[in-house]
């Protein structure tokens, strides 16, 4: 029995414009139904990794993950950032991969200590992944949460060792949800037990459209222009580009 392939997002106010004049206009038609979590109470532009409201909805996002999978027990899961911009059909590839795969993400070139990129990320909705969320995800999550100035009272004082990670070689706090999510795997004691695989380079970070333009599947727009005005121009001036070399 083929499973389906079910794809949420997260949006705040920022990102509302691009994901409905962009995002949306690309996204193939193979996707019947996109579940979204629009977050009000909080707002976060592009580009401001680390600041408390992009970790307050990264928390929300991960929730959100979370929810989902259990709304779709049994299927599969494809979770997006709206700063993408599609060029043809992926959903079968993507079940395909997680046949073999309790989670398949985007490779994350510029991060080393950090290889899962989690702007692109298939999941399996299985009982495996819903427990790795209960025991090594939320909890990591949690630090997200926290307010400088909270932490500047945490100083000295135990805390849960759930709170930092190492992925760097150093103890650091977490900075948003990619980090939770690559510590969870790289040193939680059930992320030895998740199969992980990397998707082609053809869902790419290149503006130009990677390796193999001509078969770019997705470009991804993580870590360029800081403000919604500026990634969205980029974003159009990128599927206009790698368009042209299909």
């Amino acid at each position: 029995m083929n499973k389906e392939l079910h794809l949420c997002a997260v949006v705040s106010d920022s990102y509302l414009q691009i994901y409905e004049k962009i995002f949306n206009r690309t996204l193939p038609k193979e996707f019947g139904s996109v579940n979204i979590l629009h977050v009000r109470d909080h707002d976060s532009h592009p580009g401001l990794v680390g600041e408390h409201n992009f970790k307050c909805i990264n928390y929300k996002k991960l929730e959100f993950v979370a929810e989902q999978m259990m709304a779709h027990e049994g299927d599969n899961l494809l979770v997006l950032d709206v700063d993408i911009v599609c060029f043809q059909n992926f959903k079968n590839e993507i079940n395909t991969l997680l046949k073999e795969n309790d989670m398949v993400f985007q490779g994350n070139p510029h991060y080393e200590n950090m290889p899962y990129c989690i702007g692109v990320w298939g999941l399996q909705c299985s009982r495996k992944n819903m427990m790795f969320f209960r025991k090594e995800v939320m909890p990591r999550a949690e630090a997200l949460l926290i307010t400088q100035e909270q932490w500047d009272q945490l100083y000295g004082k135990e805390v849960s060792s759930a709170w930092y990670h190492h992925l760097g070689g150093e103890q650091k706090i977490y900075d948003g949800d990619q980090c939770v999510i690559n510590a969870a795997l790289l040193e939680g004691e059930m992320g030895k037990e998740i199969k992980v695989s990397i998707l082609p380079d053809t869902y790419t970070q290149g503006a130009h459209g990677g390796k193999e333009p001509e078969n770019c599947v997705l470009y991804h727009a993580t870590g360029v222009e800081q403000g919604a005005v500026n990634k969205a121009n980029h974003l159009v001036q990128a599927y206009e580009r790698i368009r042209k070399l299909k």
